[in-house]
């Protein structure tokens, strides 16, 4: 468990490093397809988050999305020409976010509901009726079943 939650959070930061260097790159002026980049770029954050918080805390991996998008844009208008950085950009990667977080989630539900038969015939089960009591470290009398 440990060895993938550290390998997924390594993947994140070199995702993340390369999210936030394109993110100061000028696009090409004009390009009206631009904003399904954005969108898209955000899906793995979410996909990375919630692989690193696991599903039962989806929303602090939408929360830390939503707030890495807006410290992009943040950062945009810090150190780019006036004008490049908009609220609209925050709106798509968090749009992009949610939809990775949501492919997350439900992925690991699928996976959770497809291990769980196998899990329960994996576990053995116990006849009370042979084994005389309900489990070998209790210390009470066993069970008188030969009635």
């Amino acid at each position: 468990m440990f060895r993938s939650r550290f390998a997924v959070a390594a993947a994140a930061a070199l995702y993340f490093a390369a999210l936030a260097s394109l993110a100061f790159v000028i696009a090409p002026g004009g390009d009206d397809r631009f904003w399904l980049w954005k969108t898209i770029a955000f899906i793995p954050v979410g996909l990375f988050l919630v692989g690193m918080f696991g599903r039962r805390r989806w929303w602090a991996a939408l929360a830390f999305s939503i707030v890495a998008g807006a410290w992009l844009e943040a950062a945009q208008t810090v150190w780019m020409p006036a004008g490049y950085a908009s609220v609209v950009d925050i709106l798509l990667a968090s749009i992009g976010a949610g939809i990775g977080v949501s492919v997350a989630v439900v992925v690991a539900i699928l996976r959770e509901h497809a291990e769980s038969p196998a899990r329960r015939r994996a576990t053995p089960t116990t006849n009370l009726a042979t084994t005389r009591r309900a489990s070998v470290g209790n210390s009470a009398t066993p069970l008188n079943l030969d009635r």
